[in-house]
């Protein structure tokens, strides 16, 4: 009797633990297991899908598809195609109102020859726009703002950015970027007022470094300069940050900071900038964050703690030995929410040259432009040369997430953790995506073919890495096989994410064979935290 309890139990409890992540919607396009992946960019007609897909037989050339879904996953034209010139492949793309730009290029040189193809998402028109006259480098981003291409990338290892008009031919250079130890750290496009801002950061006097937030018109001219070579207590610096408008013209930066030349960590800063290009600092630290060690069992939890009031009674600043980085800020009205990942790098060398990797490395937004900056990512070799700046592929040892909410009048509202349980991968931008819905808040992530959960209401854990495993739609269907490197998930509206990737399906034909397919998909998943439903076990 007891068992058939237990049973029963287990048997409901299961469900509840699956409705908290439903798999809702389903769209599949025909395509080998290992085939190139579909880029993903969001837009006001909907979810772009695309790739290039080499064309079968002893040739060099490549078809442009894509498709575009709606927020129910439905493809009312379905894939549409362009011929690639022979010899190229797509290294770069961006949307600009109702059009996909994405540029083609022909090998991995920085001289090889480039064109910008441009779709009209709405007449499925393609236009080609030779790029001959922009300087040879390095590249690392591209974006296209009011029919002007922006270049971003290094040449004689320094950092450079043109912008070339696609319509007129002219190329403009942008004054005080190209400079010895200088880094860009983000290009954030302004369409509102034709504008681009940009964060730079240099070597200032006495080893410090500076961080200008620059607002560039469409002809590279400074419009404004906000220089941040003040801040904080001596020694401390800015190590990373994301900047983000606030509306009415003002901006916000928010990253973590500390003690670069220790390589120590200390907490988090949010810089407000008002539309006169004043700004002033909030610091945060562990003494502001009392759940930080909440990823930690009771007992360790318990022992970090006393190690920090140990700190703190010394009225020293506690130290985060790990890299913080932030991830992601999404903003209300009246507050931020923040995700950090605390992670270390293993290079097998004693510091890591390559500015992608380093604190203070260029900060891409995956989901919109360029991609998944991985390993495996086959434009790897285009976007970020490896050629004499390490001999090793680094190792990420993911420790933690974090997560604040804190209101803009600076008070923190609430903070909390969850563990990674020392995951290690080759992926080195953020690792989990969040979703904020009202006062929840979703964290997810993929390990291993297995999705997992977590769920914070009012800033409260209620559940931690629930583990989920991928379904498809229709029941009379199983999965076969999955290429694990393929899948990704990304928080796409409100609750809803996306999963996409490619696999073989076993189903059974109209004659009731068993048959097998192969196909390229997008699974829409929706979470919901209400449905968790904690019970005990009877007695």
């Amino acid at each position: 009797m007891k068992k058939s309890v237990l049973l029963l139990f287990l048997f409901i409890l299961g469900l509840q633990v699956f409705a908290q992540l439903r798999f809702i919607e389903r769209y599949e396009v025909a395509s080998g297991l290992n085939d190139p992946l579909f880029e993903m960019i969001n837009s006001e007609l909907g979810l772009i899908s695309f790739r290039t897909l080499p064309e079968k037989g002893l040739n060099l050339k490549r078809n442009f598809q894509y498709f575009i879904s709606d927020s129910s996953l439905n493809s009312a034209d379905g894939l549409i195609e362009f011929p690639v010139k022979e010899g190229y492949d797509m290294l770069g793309y961006d949307t600009d109102k109702n059009h996909l730009f994405v540029l083609f290029t022909k090998g991995s040189a920085m001289n090889s020859a480039k064109y910008v193809f441009q779709v009209d998402l709405e007449t499925k028109q393609g236009l080609e726009f030779i790029v001959d006259n922009v300087l040879n480098m390095e590249l690392v981003e591209f974006l296209v703002q009011d029919q002007k291409a922006i270049f971003m990338g290094t040449t004689d290892r320094r950092p450079v950015l043109q912008v070339h008009d696609l319509l007129s031919k002219s190329v403009h250079t942008f004054q005080g970027i190209y400079g010895n130890d200088t880094q860009i750290l983000q290009i954030r496009k302004m369409p509102e007022t034709q504008s681009l801002g940009i964060v730079l950061s240099r070597k200032g006097a006495h080893r410090s470094r500076d961080i200008l937030i620059n607002t560039y018109d469409m002809i590279g001219n400074v419009i404004q300069e906000v220089k941040v070579d003040q801040f904080g207590d001596r020694g401390q610096e800015i190590m990373d940050g994301i900047l983000l408008s606030t509306g009415n013209y003002q901006e916000a930066m928010i990253g973590a900071f500390g003690l670069e030349r220790r390589n120590t960590y200390q907490g988090m800063y949010i810089m407000d900038i008002n539309e006169f290009g004043e700004f002033d600092f909030k610091l945060y630290t562990l003494e502001d964050f009392p759940n930080f060690y909440n990823y930690l069992n009771e007992k360790s939890k318990a022992k970090k703690d006393a190690e920090l009031q140990k700190e703190l009674d010394r009225e020293k600043i506690p130290a985060i030995n790990s890299v913080f980085s932030i991830r992601t800020v999404q903003q209300t009205p009246a507050a931020y929410y923040v995700y950090f990942d605390q992670y270390t790098v293993n290079t097998g060398r004693s510091r890591f040259q390559n500015g992608m990797y380093s604190p203070m490395g260029y900060r891409y937004d995956r989901w919109n432009r360029m991609g998944i900056p991985t390993i495996n990512d086959p434009y790897l070799a285009n976007r970020f040369p490896m050629t004499g700046n390490y001999q090793t592929v680094p190792e990420y040892r993911y420790v933690s997430a974090h997560f604040a909410k804190v209101a803009k009048t600076g008070l923190v509202l609430w903070d909390n953790a969850i563990s990674y349980n020392d995951l290690v991968t080759g992926f080195p931008e953020a690792f989990g995506e969040v979703a904020v819905v009202g006062e929840d808040m979703y964290h997810m992530f993929v390990e291993n073919q297995a999705i997992k959960l977590s769920f914070f209401r009012n800033g409260e854990k209620i559940f931690e890495n629930l583990e989920f495993e991928p379904k498809l739609i229709n029941e009379n269907e199983r999965i076969r096989d999955t290429n694990q490197e393929s899948l990704r998930l990304i928080h796409w509206y409100d609750r809803y994410y996306l999963l996409s990737g490619t696999q073989r399906i076993r189903y059974l034909n109209e004659a009731g064979t068993d048959q097998s397919r192969e196909a390229y998909f997008l699974t829409k998943i929706v979470v919901d935290g209400d449905m968790y439903q904690p019970e005990q076990l009877p007695d």
